[in-house]
């Protein structure tokens, strides 16, 4: 569980500074993206940089007025770079009901398999389809209510959103893949554990896959498991589970790595049966070559029916 804020707010100097957790709170910014707005700062304009950090009380803070001065830059800048709506939009009547393809069209998206992406992957972030309209084949396709298309028009404010409108953070469901989890959980660990020596997020993944194999042993699949619980793309969560695994202290008298092998292939026979090409699959997410990693099955497939 990610912890709670902390939001400080001091005066040092007749000037008002203050902490990483306020910035979140004031801007409902993510642990990640609090800290890139400060370490990409040297790229920011100087007159509206992030300000530098001063260590109050042996902790991190900074000007209030220099980081308001910041934020409303930042937020002018991403409107600026929000995609306008063609001016036709704000020209036709509230009630006009428009077929998906001018929606698409009067928002200056690229097609209607955008709006299509929305609707699939984040419902409700677009409005709601009306009805339908017959379409350019005589097909009858979705309807949109130009009030509401305005609505949305005015509501693009330059978030960056993921793919096909997903805000960061923890989703819903999230599939496999989902931003910025890692880093909240990052973060709470690292204050867990403040004046500690710090953990870098690969040291952390790795104790997150530690513990799951040491917890439920290790299944093909894992990988997936742990992208969607902590986030991040499964090829590298496939990487931190390999290395786990080759970590993971012996308990038992060493096998060979072809016993070892053997033993993977087999789990992922158990698991999803034997499928065309599970030897280069099991090669990716666990390194070596298909042709071992086919000996490697063949010999999981000997186990499982001694008779072949």
């Amino acid at each position: 569980m990610t912890k709670a804020l902390n939001p400080q707010r001091r005066l040092v100097g007749g000037r008002a500074v203050v902490n990483r957790d306020w910035i979140r709170e004031f801007t409902g910014a993510s642990v990640g993206t609090a800290a890139r707005w400060y370490k990409v700062r040297d790229e920011q304009p100087e007159e509206h940089r992030h300000p530098e950090k001063e260590r109050v009380d042996g902790k991190d803070f900074y000007d209030e007025q220099q980081f308001r001065d910041f934020y409303t830059w930042f937020q002018e800048q991403k409107s600026s770079k929000v995609l306008k709506a063609d001016p036709e939009l704000y020209e036709l009547t509230l009630e006009a009901v428009v077929s998906i393809n001018k929606a698409a069209e009067l928002l200056n998206f690229a097609g209607a398999s955008t709006i299509r992406k929305y609707q699939q992957a984040n419902p409700g972030y677009f409005p709601d389809s009306v009805g339908e309209v017959e379409g350019p084949t005589g097909r009858m396709i979705q309807a949109f209510r130009v009030g509401d298309l305005q609505d949305f028009d005015r509501g693009r404010t330059g978030e960056k959103l993921g793919k096909a409108g997903r805000r960061p953070g923890p989703q819903p469901e999230a599939p496999v893949g989902r931003p910025s989890a890692l880093e909240e959980v990052l973060a709470a660990e690292l204050s867990a554990h403040a004046g500690g020596e710090p953990l870098t997020a690969t040291q952390l993944a790795e104790r997150f896959a530690a513990e799951a194999i040491e917890r439920d042993g290790y299944r093909p699949g894992l990988a997936a498991e742990l992208s969607v619980q902590y986030g991040g793309p499964q090829r590298s969560w496939e990487w931190v589970v390999r290395n786990a695994l080759e970590h993971r202290p012996a308990t038992a008298p060493a096998r060979t790595e072809a016993d070892r092998r053997a033993a993977v292939a087999l789990a992922a026979l158990r698991e999803h049966g034997d499928i065309r090409g599970l030897a280069a699959s099991l090669a990716r997410e666990h390194g070596g070559s298909p042709d071992v990693w086919s000996r490697a099955v063949n010999a999981a497939r000997r186990l499982t029916d001694p008779t072949t």
